[in-house]
């Protein structure tokens, strides 16, 4: 393996941190080489790029796995505020594709945005994701379906959902329902 000589009578590359100066070379070529090919794919700066992560990140949207991959190379505080945000996020998500009503939808999103501290340093970025996720949820055909009330919920056919082992969801008629189908002739 090929160590760096800096620090033994050669002189450190401009803008070389002492920590990257004590690497390998091969993982500083790795690096450089990597940095390279994402400017080259992004068409926009590793300090751009960064900004625009950031800003999206902190907005509480998505992110890519490339995204994931370059916030948790640079900047892991972040990353990791980001996975709570997400894990709270899809949590959400889950319960709200098992409401039964309009209503139990707002009532689960206020649930969560309520259960957020107000001393959470992270809260707006958590409230934001559930926004986004809320917002995504009311746009779907999933949420248009759904009855506006409880009661309207509960005089529609009384289905049970059950996934299955390949995780599918199967919809039966609860027991003690009244099954009525008219065959056309």
């Amino acid at each position: 393996m090929i160590t760096n000589m800096i620090g033994k009578g050669k002189t450190a590359a401009p803008g070389m941190t002492e920590e990257k100066q004590r690497m390998p070379i091969e993982q500083q070529l790795m690096e450089y080489v990597r940095s390279i090919r994402e400017e080259g794919q992004r068409g926009e700066t590793k300090e751009a790029y960064a900004a625009r992560v950031y800003a999206k990140a902190r907005s509480g949207q998505k992110l890519t796995a490339d995204e994931m991959s370059f916030l948790a190379r640079t900047n892991p505080e972040l990353y990791q505020k980001v996975l709570r945000a997400q894990r709270i996020r899809k949590e959400m998500e889950s319960r709200l594709k098992s409401c039964r009503s309009k209503q139990e939808a707002q009532e689960v999103f206020s649930a969560f945005v309520g259960s957020i501290s107000e001393k959470d340093p992270d809260r707006d970025m958590i409230i934001q994701a559930l926004n986004q996720a809320f917002r995504e949820f009311q746009e779907s055909g999933e949420y248009q379906r759904l009855p506006e009330t409880e009661e309207e919920a509960k005089e529609r056919l009384p289905l049970e959902f059950v996934r299955n082992g390949n995780g599918y969801q199967e919809a039966y008629i609860a027991e003690g329902a009244e099954e009525s189908f008219e065959a056309d002739a």
